[in-house]
């Protein structure tokens, strides 16, 4: 029997970065029990100035302030879906799949918060949504990030192991289909933190860090830490 399935998604991630919503509209197929994607189109759209402050300033904000953002930032993303989906004149919609922009994460006490009102985009959009990916992970004692290891296996199978450099930089690895992962360190949340200092939003190609040299000291102070 030929059992194929066919997906028609449009995907949003909010990175700790704070660069801007990245939206995707992807296919996904599954034939045979074999999965496979196609990307078909792709954007970010960037935050206002106004939107980084509030962003960052969000874990520090009150239960108001935070309730408000929770909804607004959904408001703000449906229309950036509405223009993604109109520039690229796109019909056939399954629903959208959002992850949220984190504020608040620590699995050790059993918590993870991401803003983003699935209810209010679903409203505004008239696509199901789809959300909240991390809670069940992190309540049966999952760190919550990565959130797609099954997702790695599922689409890239024929790798061992899988690096993700966002904002915290998170790895999968697998081993006789025991499945490992776990966020190794800070990433671009650092890096991008330099490059402003220097008056740049991010290391463009990474001409700053080619640039550059290894400070052995910090190095070996950072390799001291024994989970490294």
């Amino acid at each position: 029997m030929n059992d194929e399935k066919i997906y028609h998604v449009v995907g949003l991630m909010s990175g700790s970065s704070l660069d801007g919503l990245d939206i995707a509209y992807c296919t996904f197929q599954k034939k045979n029990e074999v999965w496979n994607y196609t990307i078909e189109q792709a954007e970010t759209f960037e935050y206002t100035n106004d939107w980084q402050q509030k962003l960052i300033a969000l874990p520090h904000s009150s239960a108001l302030e935070f309730i408000e953002a929770n909804t607004n930032i959904a408001k703000l993303w449906s229309g950036m879906i509405k223009d993604f989906i109109a520039k690229n004149k796109l019909i056939n919609i399954d629903f959208i799949a959002s992850h949220g922009h984190t504020i608040f994460h620590q699995p050790l006490k059993n918590y993870s918060t991401q803003i983003g009102n699935g209810a209010t985009m679903a409203a505004l959009t008239k696509l199901p949504v789809v959300c909240d990916f991390r809670s069940t992970d992190v309540a049966l004692n999952g760190q919550g990030a990565p959130l797609v290891p099954i997702g790695d296996i599922l689409l890239f199978n024929k790798y061992d192991a899988f690096l993700n450099l966002g904002g915290i930089s998170n790895i999968t690895i697998i081993d006789e289909n025991k499945i490992s992962a776990f966020d190794i360190s800070p990433c671009n949340q650092w890096l991008n933190k330099i490059a402003q200092s220097v008056g740049k939003q991010f290391d463009e190609n990474g001409e700053m860090a080619e640039a550059g040299n290894c400070n052995q000291q910090l190095f070996d102070k950072l390799n001291s830490f024994s989970f490294y």
